[in-house]
């Protein structure tokens, strides 16, 4: 009787130390998605300014086109 006491002692430690193992490797990768979801909303900023750029460009593009497609006489 005593040795299934200790038996069921050592699994419920073993199953502990895995526990524990893995909630570390939860609280390491929660640390590194942080870091990664700063670098996704860095990334989304960049992402929104280019394409603002290139709508300034396009706006661009076409007031030249306005300005080229006139004739001579109007200008």
């Amino acid at each position: 009787m005593a040795q299934a006491t200790l038996t069921n002692q050592r699994k419920i430690i073993a199953n502990d130390m895995a526990i524990i193992a893995n909630q570390k490797k939860i609280l390491r990768n929660q640390g590194q998605l942080n870091e990664l979801l700063g670098n996704q909303a860095k990334i989304l900023r960049n992402q929104q300014a280019i394409i603002k750029n290139q709508k300034k460009i396009l706006a661009s593009y076409g007031k030249i086109l306005t300005k080229l497609s006139v004739p001579a006489e109007r200008r």
